[in-house]
């Protein structure tokens, strides 16, 4: 009898190790693909620094591949970590699984664990910012930039000054744009050094990105032309274009030095901008790595082009209508997009049925293009570019 005991309860115990080992494999089994799907939908929503919302993510595709309650396993929350640079992810879990005919060998339970490591190559980024200084922007709405400005480099670079490959311009606008410490980009010294703005080319370089050794540009010579007053108050923002640089600082500090004043030619702003990002003009920024060739395979270019009022090519004594300037506009938005250039716009407080739909219309598809009411507007439109923009830089 005692021997015939010991042998059920061996067999027993040996039949229940079949059996709870094979519910194992299969909690196992869902457990692996719940952390690959949590760790997958992690990597795309983690932003460049471990940033965003991925642990949020996490936790929802993970419930979703492993339900509670499966083959009454008792799961922990998913271990979450993320390297310092932001460009791997593992996800951990582990499950419990109470046993049933292996309790004879006094076995409670039998613990699973299964992991999973998304690792992301980051994209190289060139941004350009075009931001309206026309006189329409002063007070509060000058404001709301700024702040709108840098939120979106806080998100781009999260608590760093550098981050690898990414690079940043920014390009105030009045009636022109200030190209003052730039001297191989004009031939003839300047009346005024600190306000450089220069005439627009003819066409069709007026809305192209050829190089000045192409076709050569001329001072600003319109009826404000420097030594008048109004040439400082109407054309030349005070704020000098500041072509791509790493440095999140040196952005900020080119944010905080622009002010509100003049008319507004937000065409000539764009296509300043489009320079910016031109291979045709690396030397010419004085960087002779920047920018990089169009359709590089490890850099994105990407545009912001903001403006609160339509054109005003009259108050700056421009020979143009406002329809015209339109045009150039429009004209420039498909090239840059046939260079592959993502553009992103942004009216601010306007009304003009004209200006929204054109700069709509110029943007990389309707979900890049943001109407904004309000201060609280302007700030969650660049918030959702900086993270569109830090979603370009990873490939899964």
């Amino acid at each position: 009898m005692v021997f015939l005991a010991a042998t059920v309860v061996v067999l027993v115990g040996a039949a229940g190790l079949a059996f709870d080992a094979g519910r194992g494999y299969m909690v196992n089994a869902r457990l692996s693909q719940a952390v690959d799907a949590a760790a997958l939908a992690g990597g795309r929503s983690l932003t460049i620094g471990g940033g965003g919302d991925y642990a949020a993510q996490i936790t929802k595709y993970f419930d979703a591949n492993f339900p509670p309650g499966y083959m009454g396993a008792d799961v922990s929350e998913p271990d979450i970590t993320v390297n310092t640079s932001g460009d791997q992810i593992t996800v951990v879990a582990t499950a419990s699984i109470p046993t049933t005919l292996m309790r004879v060998l006094s076995v409670q339970n039998v613990e699973v664990s299964a992991s999973a490591t998304v690792n992301r190559t980051i994209k190289g980024l060139e941004v350009a910012m075009v931001l309206d200084n026309s006189g329409s922007m002063k007070g509060g709405k000058l404001g709301d930039l700024k702040a709108s400005s840098k939120l979106l480099l806080d998100i781009l670079y999260g608590e760093n000054d550098s981050v690898e490959d990414l690079y940043v311009a920014l390009v105030p606008f009045t009636a022109r744009t200030n190209v003052t410490g730039f001297p191989s980009v004009h031939p003839v010294s300047p009346l005024d050094p600190d306000y450089v703005c220069l005439a627009p080319r003819a066409a069709p370089h007026h809305t192209n990105d050829t190089s000045p050794a192409e076709a050569l540009f001329s001072h600003y010579s319109g009826p404000f032309a420097p030594p008048s007053s109004e040439y400082r108050s109407r054309i030349c923002p005070k704020a000098p274009v500041l072509p791509l640089v790493e440095s999140k600082s040196a952005v900020k500090s080119a944010v905080d030095s622009m002010t509100a004043k003049g008319c507004t030619r937000y065409d000539i702003g764009s296509v300043w901008g489009w320079r910016t990002l031109s291979p045709n003009w690396r030397t010419y920024w004085e960087n002779n790595v920047l920018p990089l060739d169009y359709g590089h395979q490890q850099m994105s270019k990407a545009i912001i082009i903001m403006t609160d009022g339509a054109n005003t090519p009259d108050c700056a004594g421009d020979p143009l209508t406002k329809a015209q300037t339109e045009t150039m506009f429009d004209q420039q938005c498909q090239a840059m997009k046939n260079e592959g250039v993502i553009i992103y716009t942004i009216t601010f407080q306007l009304n003009d049925p004209d200006t929204n739909n054109l700069f709509r219309d110029c943007a990389s598809g309707a979900e890049r293009y943001f109407k904004s009411p309000s201060g609280e507007e302007l700030e969650l439109a660049f918030t959702t570019i900086a993270n569109d923009l830090s979603t370009l830089r990873l490939t899964q």
